[in-house]
């Protein structure tokens, strides 16, 4: 890419809850590598407040994945792209979506944005002709590598709990059980019951299963929280933010293949994923010190005692 001075720096990262957690390391390098640029990030609502309070941004567009049919603001979103003096473009997405919005400011358009980006298609707003075999981490070192950024240090995430309490008055000790996420409620997950087995079986070792999650995972949760008189049910009572206090005071956490997972594992809490055939690990499994991966094509082959005696409880 050229040495010109690089002033108003564009990030696009949509996409789901797991990726944007795998991207941390990506912000934080941009954010170094370009310390006095001006940084917008373009995504979606979901991750607004979590990228404001980062500090690798300036500002921060929810605007980024207008829903299918919503033409009005797709008209919207690519005029503002257009308007918008950038000097350099990060697209951490690198799908079809982000390929079009390549397309729709290259020079003809009238901006000269320099476009940082993995894919490689036949037409800049088709996905990649080639399938990139690296684990998503992997693929934007060399991404950001191949734009001038060659350090990507590990990110200071201390402001996921700054200001939070979270704590619920729990002691420390606690297990987290997050069962939810997207495969989970499609039936690929691992069994309900096999979490409410466990449940059990960690209080009477002494550790109280805590169980997290969102809305849609409620009845599944109640479940799991009803097995055990210990455990506490949190599902729906907590932001990201409290998620992150709480790991980082939890003895272990574990969940099927979710963005909450991955965020335990992010900030250091000992975690335990569920991956079944419906997942792919060798692209996205999530990243921590301490990461254990349980493998099976259908979790209802994966007993109780194997995940129990996987948990490197703190």
């Amino acid at each position: 890419m050229t040495r010109e001075p690089v002033r108003r720096v564009l990030v696009v990262k949509l996409g789901d809850f797991s990726d944007f957690v795998l991207a941390f390391g990506a912000f934080n390098a941009i954010r170094r590598h370009h310390a006095d640029a001006h940084i917008v990030l373009m995504t979606t609502k979901r991750f607004g407040e979590m990228a404001r309070k980062s500090g690798w941004f300036d500002e921060v567009w929810e605007d980024g994945a207008p829903a299918m049919g919503r033409f009005g603001k797709l008209v919207k979103l690519i005029h503002r792209l257009r308007r918008t003096p950038l000097d350099r473009v990060y697209d951490l997405d690198n799908t079809q979506r982000s390929g079009r919005y390549r397309f729709w400011m290259r020079d003809f358009w009238g901006n000269k944005a320099e476009w940082s980006y993995s894919s490689r298609g036949v037409l800049p707003f088709l996905r990649a002709s080639r399938n990139i075999p690296e684990h998503y981490v992997e693929q934007l070192v060399h991404q950001l590598a191949d734009a001038g950024i060659t350090e990507m240090p590990t990110p200071d995430l201390s402001w996921l709990t700054t200001g939070y309490g979270g704590r619920y008055g729990l002691q420390d000790g606690y297990v987290l059980i997050a069962p939810g996420g997207t495969l989970a409620r499609e039936g690929k997950g691992w069994p309900v019951e096999r979490f409410a087995e466990l449940a059990r079986r960690l209080a009477i070792e002494g550790r109280r299963p805590v169980i997290i999650g969102e809305p849609a995972d409620a009845a599944a949760n109640q479940i799991i929280a009803a097995a055990s008189p210990e455990a506490m049910d949190l599902t729906g009572k907590t932001t990201l933010f409290d998620v992150t206090v709480l790991a980082t005071h939890a003895a272990a956490g574990l969940g099927n293949d979710s963005g909450i997972v991955h965020l335990l594992a992010a900030v250091g809490c000992p975690t335990a994923i569920m991956l079944s055939a419906a997942s792919d690990p060798d692209r996205n499994a999530p990243r921590g010190r301490y990461v254990v991966m349980l493998r099976e094509e259908n979790l209802a082959n994966l007993q109780v005692s194997e995940v129990a005696a996987a948990l490197r409880l703190r």
